[in-house]
């Protein structure tokens, strides 16, 4: 762990900075870290109350509870500034691929915006499959020296040629998971430019046309935690632990399906297309947020 603690910019600042050093990044060769375990450690603000009650109320979450998604932000800075500090690493144009996001701790809003700042420790490492070079990103949340959330990341740096594979003919919603619809999400056609404003992560692949098509998509997508905090909105009550495979990006103004598989697996449809799975756990303790 390097011994100094880079201080990062609140939730309410911009994430342009590092983006753009991200975007620079294209310069980089790609490279295999090979066993070696880089970490970083980062400090952040508190976030400021009004910035949990705008997130609370753009998904209509409950007051009482901090909900799982937002932490995801705060997470993702120090994602962010750790790769940079990476040599070799090609940091634009990676592919979410999965996340993990459990809570250690239930923090009501006030808990957490009066604290004082949050410190994250973040890992990254490589690791090859039969599909490519993947990131793994490791990450613990601390607060008043008590962990908060751990997290995981994991992003696809190079696919190998011989997992290409033809294209399928993605399979209608099965006819059997019509009875477990769960809920309908209408997405609004500027999900993705409010979700950037909530959140500070304005990569354009989020907001134009043209540069979505730069990477390969034909419009604007909207983010992948965004599509995670739609799915969780149609919960019956606050998540302890969600687990995500992102399978198909989200275009804003379409209507999902959330479909409850099991009493953890849940899958996000847009039409004909599986766009995420999600693992949940809800807390155990119906009162875990009231505060004495």
């Amino acid at each position: 762990m390097q011994e100094n603690t880079v201080r990062l910019q609140p939730l309410q600042g911009p994430l342009w900075p590092l983006l753009c050093r991200a975007g620079f990044s294209l310069l980089r060769p790609q490279r295999d870290f090979g066993a070696n375990r880089l970490q970083f450690r980062h400090q952040l603000p508190a976030p400021a109350a009004a910035a949990i009650s705008a997130y609370q109320q753009h998904f209509a979450f409950a007051p009482e509870a901090v909900p799982l998604c937002f932490y995801y932000p705060l997470l993702q800075r120090a994602q962010l500034a750790s790769m940079l500090q990476c040599q070799g690493l090609r940091v634009a144009g990676l592919i979410h691929t999965d996340n993990y996001l459990e809570a250690l701790q239930a923090q009501p809003p006030q808990m957490l915006c009066g604290n004082g700042p949050v410190r994250i420790d973040t890992a990254l490492h490589t690791e090859n499959n039969e599909k490519g070079l993947y990131l793994r990103v490791e990450q613990q949340l601390w607060q008043q020296g008590q962990q908060v959330l751990r997290a995981s990341s994991g992003y696809l740096l190079k696919k190998n040629p011989r997992s290409a594979a033809p294209a399928v003919i993605t399979a209608a919603v099965p006819e059997e998971q019509h009875h477990r619809v769960q809920a309908q999400i209408q997405t609004q056609p500027d999900a993705a430019r409010r979700y950037a404003r909530l959140s500070g992560d304005f990569n354009p692949i989020h907001l134009w046309h043209w540069s979505a098509r730069l990477f390969g998509q034909r419009q604007p997508i909207l983010h992948g935690m965004a599509s995670a905090a739609l799915l969780c909105q149609a919960l019956p009550q606050p998540l302890q632990s969600l687990t995500l495979r992102f399978r198909k990006p989200v275009y804003p103004g379409s209507l999902l399906q959330l479909c409850q598989i099991s009493d953890v697996l849940h899958h996000l449809y847009d039409g004909q297309r599986l766009c995420l799975e999600a693992e949940l756990r809800y807390w155990p303790d119906a009162h875990a947020f009231d505060i004495h």
